[in-house]
């Protein structure tokens, strides 16, 4: 009788948990729509604010807003403040104001690239507004100012209320103080239930009891990235009919029965096999570790027969797995030599052709063909670095990419005569290692970027490349970006664009299963990015 009655207590918990827990679910799934109508205009905000950037910061903040306002109906200004947080152009007053919001402005100055702030009553539009600001630097990198788009909570209201709802189903927008828009039912939330809302993607559900209008379930949600939250309610069925139990006088005295049994079996488990159980359970973390080299000695001599069989058979297996592991050991360690030696010997090699190549080279008087093998030489060099790496480096399947991309940009600013023609460059390496499949691939796009800027982007004055590789959410990404002449990229001939090189890097990036992208203006410079993939994967074959 005892368990039954525990049981039935105990499914009557679970019920009333699997209860609240529909009814949140219940809730989310209704909202899911809505909050998504949010995230897409706030996803359309940032990608907007990056589009005209350079005409809001020229001074055009009227023009944008009146471009953008029929499209993101919830936009109610545009601004723009420079470093010291004064506006210098506004879509609707003139300029001069003061940001808003010093706190959000001091984390671009910080380096961040976005904020989106909490709501404030915005003294133009006398009207609540969520803001969203953006980072804008100088050519150097430098903090020059920031973007200010505020949209009106009264619009993003509207907006998530174009879903159709359950009748008795409210939606409403709340900041991360708390403060609730839009709702007839709720003025604010508490603070803790922001704190546990936060990260939270199904968000959390809350019970609140009024005397007029009874229990009220609300589900606080984050949008995008914990500034913005939506708060859905409705009214609740209320917390008795959730947790109702048996009376506690029903199952009190033979719930206390079952468990003084139940300790008396625990001891005598516990002593019997538990103790036992744990002594085994830390030797196999032990020999988990890797200290094979570790023996039982008489510690389970008193344990029970089975126990201790298994204790010794435990420990044999230890002693097997040490031989085995010493014997493994030394193979790789003869394999890794061999194949370091093979990295070397191919680097030298490869050197010797090169050097073939340089007496050739000297050989020729046409200008052409002497272009052609120096060329093919710089190709080679880079193929040699590459291999001078892998053998110097202590893991043979990883390169570490600082060093590497270090030794092959000196090589080229050697063998390109770079400060000939006052050319400098100059590196942004991220510590980031990358499979050694990638090396080769990776080193020879950088040739062919590098040897391109050289030609086509500066004039007798010189100017300076730089080379960036830098880690983004799940992509790395390796840039190489000239001040020099620039290009019109509507135009269909752009120079240099169907010659070896740029063929060669179209199918470096296909070997890497990578994107290639060219950013360009005329008279400010050129960028070409090659996104990889952060994680490992399979190395593409190509044809060229």
């Amino acid at each position: 009788m005892t368990p039954i009655l525990i049981f039935a207590g105990f499914r009557s918990y679970l019920n009333a948990q699997d209860a609240r827990a529909e009814r949140r679910n219940d809730l989310v799934e209704i909202s899911d729509r809505a909050i998504d109508n949010v995230e897409q205009v706030l996803s359309t905000v940032d990608t907007l604010q990056q589009i005209y950037e350079g005409d809001i910061v020229g001074g055009d903040c009227r023009g944008v807003f009146t471009t953008l306002s029929p499209r993101v109906p919830q936009l109610s200004n545009i601004a723009y403040f420079n470093s010291d947080g004064m506006s210098e152009c506004s879509a609707l007053r003139d300029p001069g104001a003061v940001v808003a919001q010093p706190e959000a402005f001091e984390l671009l100055r910080q380096g961040q690239t976005s904020v989106r702030t909490d709501a404030f009553f915005g003294p133009q539009s006398q009207t609540w507004l969520f803001s969203v600001l953006r980072r804008v630097e100088d050519v150097d990198g430098q903090f020059r100012g920031g973007i200010a788009f505020p949209l009106r909570t009264d619009e993003l209201i509207r907006t998530i209320r174009l879903t159709n709802l359950p009748q008795d189903v409210e939606l409403a927008l709340s900041d991360s103080a708390g403060q609730v828009f839009g709702s007839a039912r709720i003025a604010g939330v508490e603070p803790s239930w922001i704190e546990l809302a936060t990260g939270d993607e199904d968000g959390e559900l809350f019970v609140i009891n009024r005397a007029d209008e009874g229990s009220i379930d609300v589900v606080v949600r984050a949008i995008v990235d914990n500034r913005i939250y939506a708060v859905i309610s409705r009214p609740s069925p209320g917390l008795f009919s959730e947790f109702t139990l048996q009376p506690l006088e029903s199952v009190g005295i033979p719930l206390l029965s079952f468990t003084l049994a139940l300790i008396a079996a625990w001891m005598a488990v516990d002593k019997l096999v538990l103790k036992w159980l744990s002594r085994l359970r830390r030797l196999a973390l032990i020999y988990g570790e890797g200290h094979y080299n570790f023996r039982i000695g008489n510690e389970f001599d008193n344990a029970p027969d089975e126990i201790l069989s298994f204790a010794r058979t435990f420990d044999r297996m230890a002693n097997r797995i040490a031989e085995r592991d010493s014997s493994l050991r030394t193979a790789i360690a003869t394999r890794d030599s061999a194949v370091k030696e093979i990295h070397h010997r191919v680097k030298n090699n490869l050197q010797i052709v090169a050097s073939f190549l340089n007496l050739q080279r000297r050989q020729v008087s046409d200008p052409s063909a002497r272009n052609v093998i120096s060329a093919a030489r710089h190709r080679i060099d880079a193929l040699s670095i590459v291999h001078q790496t892998l053998y110097q480096h202590e893991r043979l399947e990883t390169v570490h990419m600082q060093p590497f991309l270090d030794a092959l940009l000196s090589h080229l600013a050697g063998a390109l005569g770079m400060d000939e023609i006052n050319v400098t460059i100059e590196q942004d390496i991220a510590d980031i290692d990358r499979p050694a499949d990638d090396a080769i691939p990776i080193a020879l796009f950088l040739l062919e970027a590098v040897t391109n800027a050289m030609k086509y982007a500066f004039g007798e004055e010189g100017g300076a490349i730089l080379v960036r590789l830098q880690q983004e959410e799940d992509e790395i990404v390796l840039s190489v970006i000239d001040n020099g002449f620039g290009v019109d990229e509507d135009e269909e001939d752009t120079p240099g664009s169907t010659g070896l090189g740029s063929r060669l890097m179209s199918a470096f990036a296909k070997q890497l299963r990578a994107e290639m992208k060219t950013i360009s203006k005329p008279g400010e410079g050129f960028q070409v990015d090659l996104r990889m993939p952060a994680t490992e994967r399979e190395m593409k074959v190509t044809d060229f």
